[in-house]
């Protein structure tokens, strides 16, 4: 669950272009995991963003009507995808 995030945009994003995106975790304490990520193309840096993310377990997600039937759509996506 997003935390909090920060995004620093540096140049306009042109759009119909394959674009990179670089994450890496910079530091995972208990339940907060810490991420930095880069946007670039052709090497350029067009946005960074660094976030902040709390593990929340899958129960409390799927304790609500809505996280049950979003839980059980995956489910059938992921099986429907291996046969």
């Amino acid at each position: 669950m997003t935390a909090r995030i920060f995004v620093r945009y540096r140049k306009p994003v042109l759009i119909n272009r394959k674009l990179q995106i670089a994450a890496w975790v910079t530091e995972n304490r208990g339940r907060r995991i810490h991420v930095d990520t880069q946007l670039t193309l052709a090497g350029e840096v067009l946005a960074e963003a660094r976030g902040a993310f709390l593990h929340v377990p899958l129960e409390h997600f799927l304790a609500s009507p809505e996280g049950r039937a979003a839980g059980e759509a995956w489910r059938r996506r992921l099986h429907s995808d291996g046969e």
